[in-house]
Parts: C-alpha cells; structure tokens; sequence
C-alpha cells in the first residue's frame, strides 16, 4: 500500500471523527437546551401576575431560556386589546421572545374574534395540543396558580 494511500485513510479517519464528534456536541446541545410552557387558564389576575414575575425571574437567570405561556379558558379575556390589565408586561414578554400563545377553541367557544386579541398573540388551534407537542418536544410544563 502506497504511502499516500495510508495518509489519506488517516486524514479520511480524523475528519470522520471530527465531524461526528461535532454531530454529538450539537445534538447534546440541542437537548440540553432550556424551554418551558406555561398552561395558563386562570382568570385571577395576581395568579396571571405572577407568571409574569416568574417569567422575569426565569429569564434572569437564564437569558437564553425558551418560554411560551398558552392561554385557555376565560384567561383568554385578558389578551383583549380593550383589556389593558396586562398589555405593558405582554409587549415587553414579547419583545424579550416569550411567545404568548391563546387556544383558538376557546375563541370559539366564549365568541371572541382573533382581530380582538392584542397583536403580540399566536392563536394556535388547541390549548391542550399544543401543551402535548411541547412536552413531546421535551419543554418543561409548568401550571399557573397561587
């Protein structure tokens, strides 16, 4: 065997290594990778209060960390945009990458158009859908409550 044939089976070797050690590295990465949803149906504005304030406290501890707040039920009433309770701390979740997200089953059912929703939103179908898939996704779950 040629010398250079023994040099390029080394060389073909070490990038193969190379690469799935990079491969590994970036799928331990992806999940290792911090997300949390939280299932938000309450209409208690201090219970909605304090998703916020966990929100805050969460991200200053991890910056990067990915969040969504699913809002179903009567909780929904308060993304209205003629509901000003919470629509500072909505722009500014926003704005920071929270994803607020309200169940289009729950439009439905209290009667409520999408053009009624302050425009940070993302209705998604199904609040209880969407709480599976980001489980099966592997995000953490956290319930809202007292």
């Amino acid at each position: 065997m040629s010398n250079f044939c023994v040099k390029s089976r080394s060389m073909t070797k070490l990038f193969l290594s190379l690469f799935l050690f990079l491969f590994s590295s970036s799928v331990f990465a992806q999940q290792n990778k911090l997300s949390v949803v939280w299932d938000l149906n309450n209409v208690d504005t201090a219970v909605q209060g304090a998703v916020f304030r966990q929100i805050n406290n969460a991200r200053a501890l991890k910056p990067d960390l990915e969040i969504e707040v699913v809002f179903h039920g009567h909780a929904v009433k308060s993304l209205l945009k003629v509901d000003k309770s919470f629509e500072e701390r909505i722009k500014k979740a926003k704005e920071k990458g929270v994803t607020i997200a309200v169940c289009n089953n729950s439009l439905k059912r209290l009667k409520i158009d999408p053009s009624e929703l302050m425009q940070e939103v993302t209705v998604v179908p199904s609040a209880v859908v969407e709480l599976i898939v980001k489980q099966a996704e592997g995000w953490s779950y956290l319930k809202a409550g007292n």
